[in-house]
């Protein structure tokens, strides 16, 4: 029995080794088929190279009455790739060098991409194509103008500028609305503050008046006491010798010889 079931499994993977080696190259072949396979592999790659060819040396040279003869043109392709090179044209100058360019496929459609040097700005040239009928079809172009390096510097650099610019201009704002914050505070300071009372000046006193007596008056007055004295003075020495008036000798010593 077990003899019978080493057989048995040795012959199950025999066949399965065998399917495994006889499908792969078929999903190998379907793996490789290009997923452009209404065309061929060659006529895909010719693609870039004629768009490379069609967009340098007869779009790119033709005059403003060539394009503007092309813009009336029926034919979708043609009057929407002369609109987008006159829209370019300004920004971009006259073409100096398209490179080789890549190719990229989506299903039916085809895109060339064309990177070029041209007199202002580097440039990028895209050419769609429609492969799904089995002839190559081309459906559109556009042409994205790219800034060079001195551009770009250029607009850094002004952006810079005008950041620091900015933040100065804050910085000066809040400054001044800080410092007015003081004005403001002290307005109000002032106006809830109780008015201080008024003292009133003390008034003057007035002096005493000192009534000037005449001066006759005051001769008649000294007179007065005068003569009064005089009279009490000889009543006293009246009643002390009997006579109003007492007459002494007044003698004068003689100098000795």
């Amino acid at each position: 029995m077990r003899k019978n079931w080493k057989k048995l499994v040795s012959l199950v993977l025999t066949a399965a080794c065998t399917m495994v080696v006889t499908v792969a190259p078929v999903f190998a072949d379907a793996a490789s088929t290009p997923a452009y396979s209404p065309v061929e592999a060659s006529t895909v790659d010719s693609l870039l190279s004629s768009s490379v060819q069609w967009v340098g040396q007869s779009l790119m040279t033709y005059s403003d009455d060539d394009l503007a003869n092309m813009e009336a043109s029926d034919q979708q392709f043609y009057a929407r790739a002369a609109e987008a090179w006159e829209e370019a044209k300004a920004d971009l100058g006259e073409v100096k060098s398209l490179e080789d360019g890549t190719l990229e496929v989506d299903g039916d459609f085809v895109t060339c991409t064309i990177p070029g040097e041209f007199e202002k700005n580097p440039g990028i040239v895209r050419v769609f194509w429609n492969i799904s009928t089995g002839t190559p079809v081309p459906t559109d172009l556009t042409i994205t103008v790219e800034e060079s390096k001195g551009v770009l510097i250029g607009q850094a650099g002004m952006n810079t500028i005008i950041g620091i610019g900015t933040v100065f201009v804050m910085l000066i704002f809040l400054i001044f609305v800080i410092s007015s914050f003081d004005y403001i505070l002290g307005d109000k300071k002032k106006k809830k503050a109780p008015a201080a009372p008024v003292q009133e000046a003390p008034k003057a006193v007035a002096a005493p008046v000192v009534e000037e007596t005449a001066p006759e008056a005051d001769d008649m007055e000294l007179q007065a006491v005068i003569t009064a004295a005089i009279a009490m003075y000889e009543e006293d020495m009246a009643s002390a010798s009997g006579d109003a008036y007492v007459a002494r000798p007044i003698r004068r010593k003689g100098k000795r010889a």
